[in-house]
């Protein structure tokens, strides 16, 4: 049925980064800002089901509303991310409700989350049925539906009999490419948890700086101090390398990446800096021209640090 775009107005960055991403103000590694969402459109075939009149009318949409609905551009606010991570404002649901709905129809969600769509569904005078395995979203779908009629039922795991029903489906896919699985899918959350700790790679800790010592090196919250791998502060622009480090990372959230050729001691660490989206915090700071590359010791990225000079210096 086609594709509604979801442009979401909003104050954060969309990118997960700073405003500007990229390799700003030079082309040509600028990183678009990620403000808007595709709503895809699917019919299921079949004949409708009849109506009463009483229902149509009830489900009666005003010439204003259908005109905003049914339009291929949607603009308004995103939600902000507390109870759950990748929650949707209501907005969202209502329209898609009031637009493929009747009076009474009922309304599924197999991913309930926070569980907006059954709240949204209940206001328009619809029931509505929602999945979700993440049982630590619970309060917050209890909280949302308050004072409505809810039953909750808890599933435990798939079932033989479970196994048994699906492979008596007509379909099913089999993947004839065996291949190696790296990574532990159940580390991978996928934005699901409602704590907000998503973003880093399994086993990364997240940490924030309090302090710039010096265009390469920061101390943390945790008082370690920082040396930036591969970064050398230049007496000719120490202020504006500093000033362009505290943009980069100032109330944001960073992780380290260490190199095993590059040995810490002293207290100090040596390391690489992230923000939680990846975005390499040394590699940016000498991109900018401000800093120069460390030749001093040997470390995984020196030659890449060194082309990044050279085409930071027109």
């Amino acid at each position: 049925m086609g594709a509604i775009i979801w442009q979401k107005v909003t104050t954060t960055n969309t990118s997960g980064g700073g405003s500007i991403m990229g390799s700003f103000p030079f082309p040509r590694n600028g990183i678009v800002k990620l403000d808007y969402e595709f709503i895809l459109l699917f019919k299921k075939g079949g004949k409708q089901p009849v109506v009463s009149a009483e229902c149509k009318e009830s489900s009666r949409m005003t010439t204003e509303e259908w005109n905003t609905c049914f339009s291929g551009h949607w603009n308004f606010p995103g939600e902000k991310q507390s109870d759950h991570l990748a929650a949707f404002p209501r907005e969202l649901p209502r329209r898609l409700i009031k637009m493929f709905s009747m009076s009474g129809d009922q309304v599924l969600d197999p991913f309930l989350g926070s569980g907006t769509t059954s709240e949204v569904a209940a206001e328009l005078g619809r029931h509505s049925v929602g999945y979700e395995i993440n049982a630590d979203f619970l309060p917050v779908i209890n909280s949302r539906l308050v004072g409505l009629d809810v039953e909750i039922e808890k599933r435990a795991g798939a079932s033989a009999e479970l196994s048994e029903r699906l492979a008596q489906l007509p379909y099913h896919f089999s993947d004839p490419v065996r291949c190696e699985r790296k990574s532990d899918r159940q580390l991978l959350t996928y934005g699901s948890k409602i704590d907000g700790s998503e973003g880093n790679r399994p086993g990364d800790d997240l940490h924030s700086v309090t302090q710039i010592s010096a265009p390469d090196s920061v101390v943390l919250e945790t008082g370690q101090k920082v040396r930036l791998l591969g970064v050398k502060s230049l007496k000719r622009t120490r202020q504006r390398a500093e000033a362009h480090l505290e943009k980069l990372v100032g109330g944001r959230k960073v992780y380290l990446r260490l190199d095993e050729r590059a040995r810490s001691g002293n207290g100090v660490v040596w390391a690489y800096l992230y923000l939680q989206n990846r975005t390499p915090i040394n590699r940016h700071l000498i991109r900018s021209g401000l800093v120069g590359v460390d030749i001093s010791v040997d470390y995984r990225f020196k030659k890449e640090f060194l082309k990044e000079r050279d085409r930071a210096r027109p």
